[in-house]
């Protein structure tokens, strides 16, 4: 584990010189980073480089600070556009002190790496072999940079399908690192578990885990490293056993055994699209139920993906997603899925074989026949609302409702209804298209503008919120000049 042996040890040697509060701040900032904590990096980050600065006789450390956020951002947060500019401003900020100077543990290019990955991964290999073949030049085997880039460009070889060339250039890296007398860190081995997944060697991969979790992290020490490397063994495992499951290789019982909790999921949004993977796989062998609530929270997790700019992850979740909508023939949902994932498939420079996978899952979702009205459209909502607790099915209803708006556009029953169970279902931003062309009709209809406003404060949508009080300041001024 080289960055971590570099993190204790630098710690360790300022702590003897009398760095105290320096060293906590070296060793903090990249387990806050590991954990995803924004917000304490943000608060930390001021006072840790003012630390930095004022320390005499220690090595340079404000880069490898101000590393840390943005690494957080890329990481486990998996920002993408939203982090493109602060990515690339902060590599030329390195250089701009030195020709390709990097702080001792990482490398300047590897924040941009991930940004490019978390954005388009093939789409922008050429971009990211260009920046790890400058980068290398200014790392050497044995630094923890070194291995971060062997594992950027394993990662950007599998992207562009030629997962065989990964698994040799990991063999090549670490032999490298080896020559100088220590040894690649746990992580590393990660590298090796995808290029196998790629190349349909799951068996294979799950032997690198079982390897991981046995003779590494059950040698490190308790704190965020260890837990952090455990995590990720689990739910990459739990992928693995989906697939061979879903291929008959394994008890399908086995693989559901393994599947972390969909909390541990939501709360670790750069781990998501591999549990939805293996979601998806269970629900085809039958031992996952495909209900309304894996639609919102694939809907939710998407528009996240979506929102911070990572826009081939979006794409890949949402067919999947969509898949599943189709399976159990929700059709609002299915059709707003195929929207999003449009959308991601416009922002993507290679695409090929995920546009094939779109039209296919898009013409199934057309397939879907709109909901047959048993009563009148006035009469729906009584109904829906005697339905027993075990009956209610919201996205059944979201598509009653949506049938009843048709026949009554205007009926702000119908509409506030409607943005309630477009909100259990995660499609606020959706709902609002509908609910903005009632209250743009009819700005003077108060319970529309309320139901709308309502929608608007759920999902935080501030700029909405503004909107919707200058359209109804404007058509109160207009309304009062005419009086």
């Amino acid at each position: 584990m080289a960055l971590w042996a570099w993190v204790g040890g630098t710690a360790r040697e300022l702590r003897a010189a009398g760095h105290t509060e320096l060293a906590a701040a070296v060793e903090r900032m990249p387990r806050l980073a590991l954990e995803g904590n924004l917000t304490r990096l943000d608060a930390e980050l001021p006072q840790a480089l003012r630390v930095a600065r004022a320390a005499e006789g220690v090595p340079r450390l404000e880069e490898y600070l101000r590393h840390w956020p943005l690494a957080a951002r890329v990481g486990p947060l998996k920002h993408g556009a939203i982090a493109l500019a602060d990515a690339e401003a902060h590599r030329g900020a390195l250089h701009a002190q030195g020709t390709g100077y990097c702080p001792p543990p990482v490398c300047g290019a590897e924040n941009l790496l991930s940004c490019y990955a978390n954005i388009d991964g093939p789409g922008y290999a050429v971009d990211r072999a260009a920046l790890l073949t400058e980068a290398a030049q200014h790392t050497e085997p044995g630094q923890p940079a070194f291995e971060a880039l062997a594992l950027a460009h394993a990662a950007m070889l599998v992207d562009d399908e030629r997962p065989d060339e990964a698994v040799h250039h990991l063999d090549a890296q670490a032999a490298r690192v080896r020559a100088t007398g220590t040894d690649v860190g746990l992580y590393y081995g990660f590298g090796y578990v995808r290029a196998l997944r790629h190349l349909d060697r799951h068996s294979a991969a799950l032997d690198v885990l079982a390897h991981l979790e046995n003779n590494g992290v059950a040698r490190w020490p308790e704190g965020a490293p260890r837990t952090d490397a455990h995590r990720r063994i689990r739910f990459e495992r739990a992928r693995l056993m989906a697939w061979l499951a879903r291929t008959g290789r394994r008890p399908a019982e086995e693989a559901l055994a393994v599947l972390p909790d969909v909390l541990e999921a939501e709360a670790h949004p750069s781990l998501r699209l591999t549990w939805v993977e293996a979601v998806e796989q269970l629900v085809e062998v039958g031992v996952v139920r495909n209900d309304w609530r894996i639609g919102a929270t694939l809907t939710s997790w998407t528009r996240y993906l979506e929102k911070v700019g990572a826009y081939r992850p979006c794409l890949e979740m949402a067919l999947i997603a969509l898949r599943l909508a189709t399976a159990r023939g929700a059709r609002w949902v299915a059709l707003s899925t195929v929207q999003r994932a449009q959308r991601a498939l416009f922002r993507l420079r290679r695409a090929d074989d995920l546009r094939d996978d779109l039209i296919e899952a898009r013409e199934g979702a057309a397939r879907i026949p709109p909901p047959v009205l048993q009563v009148e459209p006035e009469e729906l909502l009584v109904r829906l609302r005697a339905e027993q607790a075990d009956e209610v099915d919201p996205e059944r209803q979201a598509d009653l409702v949506l049938a009843a708006l048709e026949l009554r556009p205007d009926d702000t029953t119908l509409l506030a209804a409607f943005g309630q169970v477009g909100r259990t279902l995660k499609l606020a931003d959706v709902v609002v298209e509908t609910q903005w062309a009632r209250v743009r009709r009819a700005p003077g209809d108060q319970m529309a503008a309320l139901a709308l406003l309502e929608t608007l404060l759920h999902d935080e949508d501030v700029p909405g919120v503004r909107s919707l009080v200058r359209t109804l300041s404007s058509a109160a001024a207009m309304h009062a000049t005419h009086a």
